[in-house]
């Protein structure tokens, strides 16, 4: 449909446009009758829906500014961290009163992470595997464990996450590589089921409390700046309380088996 078709007035002209056929066609004339109704509604919802999409100009992706090799690094480093903060956190669980329930999430999310790093450290270095990870992330120091705080964290974290898995798939399709856009748009997947028990365990309600992902970083230095921003240090310290903590060489087992533990 073109611009000038759109919204009421097309919609109007569909309907007349549909009547003239059905004439034509010697339609009885209550079968004629339901059909324009039910064209009148679905032309409505047509002139609805198109109003609330963007438009081709709005729709028209810049060029990425970061490479798949820049990128890449990144989302490898995130995933160390991740998998360093996860060994941490399933360490500490073990030593809380930590609802079974809550337990096995961590175990899973860990199994996850820890596919997630095998398969971007296959093909991208991390910049570092020494982070520093604030106390408030855990809800406080030594072995504390407050849900919350961890929930909070994790909602946090894996916005950013999503987020870094997006731009995956736009800086993949900018060079064309299809594939490798399938499997970030996997990963963002995966780290959106993570974003969304993070939020379980804040006490957001709800906590599946988006229709569309988040696209709020459109650059790696600015999703850098974000994690920073957060306390987190990529191999030095940040001004948050906190201490460092080295990937673990080699990684924990995974405590529970997961499937799908490769791109598809």
């Amino acid at each position: 449909m073109s611009h000038t078709e759109s919204g009421p007035a097309g919609a109007g002209r569909m309907v007349d446009t549909l009547d003239r056929a059905l004439r034509d066609a010697s339609t009885r004339t209550g079968t004629r009758r339901w059909l324009l109704e039910r064209a009148a509604i679905g032309a409505a919802g047509v002139a609805a829906a198109s109003a609330a999409i963007p438009t081709g100009e709005a729709l028209a992706d810049s060029h990425p500014c970061d490479s798949i090799e820049q990128w890449g690094k990144f989302a490898s480093t995130t995933e160390a961290l991740t998998v360093t903060i996860l060994t941490e956190l399933v360490r500490r669980a073990s030593l809380n009163s930590v609802p079974n329930s809550v337990s096995v999430i961590f175990d899973g999310v860990y199994a996850a992470e820890l596919d997630h790093w095998l398969f971007t450290s296959q093909h991208w270095r991390p910049s570092t595997t020494r982070f520093w990870i604030p106390d408030g992330f855990f809800g406080g120091a030594g072995d504390a464990l407050d849900l919350t705080a961890v929930g909070q964290g994790v909602a946090a974290g894996e916005h950013l996450f999503v987020n870094t898995y997006l731009l995956g798939v736009t800086i993949a399709a900018s060079a064309g590589r299809s594939t490798l856009a399938r499997y970030s748009a996997e990963l963002a997947a995966d780290e959106s089921e993570h974003r969304v028990l993070g939020q379980f365990l804040a006490g957001a309600s709800p906590p599946n409390n988006l229709g569309f992902a988040e696209f709020e970083f459109s650059s790696v230095n600015a999703l850098k700046a974000a994690l920073i921003s957060a306390g987190i240090g990529l191999g030095q310290q940040s001004a948050a309380a906190g201490r460092f903590y080295d990937f673990p060489q080699p990684p924990m087992a995974p405590p529970v088996q997961i499937s799908s533990n490769e791109p598809q």
